[in-house]
């Protein structure tokens, strides 16, 4: 193996992807409530969504949303008229993707400002800790529904990791996301297939741990044990791997599938590389699911796409630019 073959090839998680019925109530949350912008809107040509993402002969219509203008941590928004189920929103306990996170200035006043325009978290602002080696992380967070069964965590840390938003602005409330999560049976697999020896994210911590504090914020039975794995690459999206220690509940993977379901439903990832990226998943007992094609739309630009299942069945858009 040469030095270049053991580079990162990605950087984090560039987007979640997130279907809907309808753009409209999702832009009335991220764009006018949270401050993102539409950094691209258009269509993903059939030729291309199809082999992808499996979504049938006609054009897929999709928003890319940033914040600041950030390149990391966006929001791809993609229209699926026929989706495989209703909308839900996702169980900690359930199996699959669960939530997206973002770092906000100040948890309570925006909890506030919610409240005072009628949307309801279904968790308000909690703090608990979390045993990291010698140290215990303060976390504090709150849970809000958004459309098609969508679920946002709004984090205000204790220590900020860097964010390219508030890099740019700091004075913004809130920031691109800052982790996806998925909870999943096989966390060894998972945090192998992200990891230094798969796409090259590094771990930052892997921790059993009990708060009831989480379990308020999570909704779990209190004095569930959770394993929390936080990989990291250069770049925000971070990626949150769980697996409680208990009967997993609703396996949600087989609807959550990009452009056919609604909510969170698969993880946008730039490669530097994608013929290396895809050598990387079968090595370490992902699925390629689609093989490279060439596209040119909102959410890609011009690049290589292709389609993957992680270990655990999560789903996977790979991208190279291609200048």
């Amino acid at each position: 193996m040469t030095e270049n073959d053991r580079e990162p090839l990605v950087e984090g998680i560039t987007a979640a992807i997130v279907g809907v019925s309808d753009f409209g109530p999702h832009l009335d949350l991220f764009r006018d409530v949270l401050g993102y912008e539409v950094a691209g809107e258009g269509v993903v040509p059939a030729s291309v969504a199809d082999p992808l993402w499996g979504s049938g002969p006609a054009d897929v219509e999709v928003l890319a949303l940033a914040a600041a203008g950030s390149g990391t941590g966006r929001i791809h928004l993609v229209r699926v008229p026929e989706p495989l189920a209703p909308a839900e929103p996702p169980h900690n306990l359930d199996v699959g993707l669960v939530g997206i996170d973002m770092y906000a200035r100040d948890i309570e006043a925006a909890h506030a400002s919610f409240a005072a325009s009628g949307r309801v978290w279904t968790t308000p602002p909690t703090t608990y800790g979390v045993s990291v080696g010698e140290r215990e992380v303060q976390v504090t967070q709150g849970v809000c529904p958004a459309p098609d069964g969508t679920v946002v965590v709004f984090v205000q840390p204790a220590a900020v990791r860097g964010t390219e938003a508030w890099t740019a602005d700091p004075e913004r409330p809130y920031t691109e996301l800052t982790s996806v999560v998925c909870h999943v049976p096989d966390p060894d697999a998972e945090v192998a297939f992200w990891g230094p020896d798969g796409l090259g994210m590094g771990v930052w911590y892997d921790v059993v741990f009990s708060a009831p504090g989480f379990d308020t914020v999570a909704g779990l039975p209190p004095g569930t044990k959770m394993r929390l794995a936080f990989l990291a690459g250069e770049k925000t999206a971070r990626i949150e791997v769980t697996s409680a220690a208990t009967e997993h509940r609703v396996d949600r993977r087989a609807t959550q599938r990009p452009a056919r379901s609604l909510g969170h439903s698969g993880w946008s990832v730039r490669t530097r590389d994608l013929a290396a990226a895809l050598d990387r998943v079968r090595a370490t007992g992902g699925t390629v699911t689609a093989s490279p094609v060439e596209t040119d739309d909102p959410l890609h630009g011009r690049a290589l796409v292709a389609a993957a299942d992680t270990p655990n069945g999560i789903a996977v858009t790979l991208w190279q630019p291609r200048g």
